[in-house]
């Protein structure tokens, strides 16, 4: 029960510290690219599109996926901070810094490994390869995180 009565202290206490990480394409940077679309589009709504699919176009989500698998290693990355954060040597921000890098390099390593449903035979003539959500590799590389004090 030490560890449990820890674990809720440190919850408690991060509550009241506040704070969190986001993880994605945050803010509008525009993919700059031969897609099949007509007009420029931000890296975010080029994201929303994979993650949600449309009429034409599969889901082929990197996120979910990519943060279930690893939510274990982020729970680890909690658990031996509460100590450091406890005793003073570690503040929360940088908890939540560790744990958007790992979930960042993730997504990015999921979109580069994961299963995806495969590409239209028109898109692999364009693009010259199968490899769904790498093609620049822009939007791979869009992925990036922020803390947020709240």
């Amino acid at each position: 029960t030490g560890d449990k009565d820890l674990l809720d202290r440190f919850i408690r206490n991060a509550e009241k510290i506040g704070g969190h990480v986001e993880v994605g394409w945050l803010g509008n940077k525009t993919h700059i690219g031969g897609g099949g679309g007509k007009r420029s589009i931000t890296q975010a709504d080029l994201a929303a599109i994979h993650i949600y699919g449309t009429k034409h176009i599969p889901q082929r989500d990197p996120v979910t996926p990519a943060i279930e698998q690893n939510q274990n290693k982020y729970l680890n990355m909690v658990e031996r901070s509460v100590l450091p954060i406890l005793d003073g040597a570690m503040d929360i921000g940088s908890l939540w810094q560790f744990i958007g890098m790992e979930a960042q390099a993730d997504i990015q390593q999921y979109m580069v490994n994961g299963k995806f449903a495969p590409l239209n035979s028109k898109t692999v003539k364009r693009k010259g390869s199968s490899k769904p959500l790498i093609d620049s590799s822009q939007l791979r590389q869009g992925v990036t995180y922020i803390v947020v004090k709240d």
